[in-house]
């Protein structure tokens, strides 16, 4: 990687999206680069929309603002099309990841991306349900992530999912979290 890469999250509070952001800032300093990650918050409560960005580079990152200019946008909660304006400022070759039961088809008629723009989708949230018990559809969305854009190792990311959350949960969560993160990575075709 030669340039910085960003990404934005858009989410409801409670699902999982500031978490993967730290995730990925973690394992991406475990691979020997530099990164940054934090969120954007409406009203703090837990359901409310938010963001977060992340930024991974080989060099040092010397911007430290909202990421306005995303080369992927992440969308874990598909409600929030058109209620927020997820496509804005993203690369004309960028790329969105929604968290859908739609075909990127099906997506294609809800939002306007620009033509050399990417759509993928996966059922982030069936997939979180059927690992973790819960909507917590953040985990089954990095894998997509890493399977699109291997910006940081998928070695990486499962020793980071293993370590945080053996750490603050048990080793059982921890396995399911690593599932759903495979899960969400098998499920895109390139």
């Amino acid at each position: 990687m030669n340039n910085m890469f960003e990404i934005r999250i858009h989410s409801r509070g409670g699902q999982g999206a500031k978490t993967i952001g730290q995730i990925l800032a973690e394992a991406a300093i475990e691979d020997g680069k530099f990164t940054e990650a934090f969120a954007e918050y409406g009203p703090e409560r837990s359901g409310a929309p938010m963001q977060v960005f992340v930024r991974v580079s080989d060099k040092p990152i010397l911007v430290h603002s909202n990421v306005k200019n995303p080369d992927i946008v992440i969308l874990a909660d598909s409600s929030l099309l058109g209620l927020v304006d997820v496509l804005g400022g993203l690369k004309s070759n960028g790329a969105i990841i929604i968290n859908t039961a739609k075909n990127p088809d099906e997506i294609k008629s809800l939002i306007k991306a620009k033509k050399a723009q990417k759509i993928y989708s996966l059922d982030a949230t069936k997939i979180a349900v059927e690992t973790l018990g819960k909507d917590f559809s953040g985990i089954a969305l990095m894998g997509a992530l890493n399977k699109i854009t291997g910006i940081v190792s998928k070695a990486a990311l499962e020793e980071e999912l293993e370590e945080i959350f053996s750490r603050k949960k048990g080793k059982e969560v921890a396995e399911r979290n690593i599932l759903a993160f495979r899960k969400g990575y098998e499920s895109i075709v390139l």
